[in-house]
């Protein structure tokens, strides 16, 4: 990362296309690491044998049944707290 100071308060057109450019390349550079990061950590783990395979469908299964049920609860309870007073 360049960093210029300059001692004078006047910016050249220039001067500021050239910084411009550099933090679109920065933030563009900051975009790509951070879609690599959220790749490996989201990205399921590769099985090794094919009963890992099965225990990871199986988990994941779990986990999406469990999700379900969760908020079908909470739904519940949004609706109770709504529901028209008789």
């Amino acid at each position: 990362m360049k960093t210029s100071i300059e001692t004078s308060a006047t910016y050249t057109l220039e001067f500021i296309t050239q910084r411009r450019i550099e933090k679109k390349e920065e933030i563009n550079q900051s975009k790509a690491c951070i879609c690599n990061l959220t790749k490996q950590l989201v990205a399921p783990q590769k099985s090794k044998s094919k009963i890992e395979y099965l225990m990871q469908n199986i988990n994941s299964g779990i986990a999406a049944y469990d999700g379900i049920m969760t908020g079908l609860k909470i739904l519940k309870r949004i609706r109770k707290y709504f529901a028209q007073k008789k």
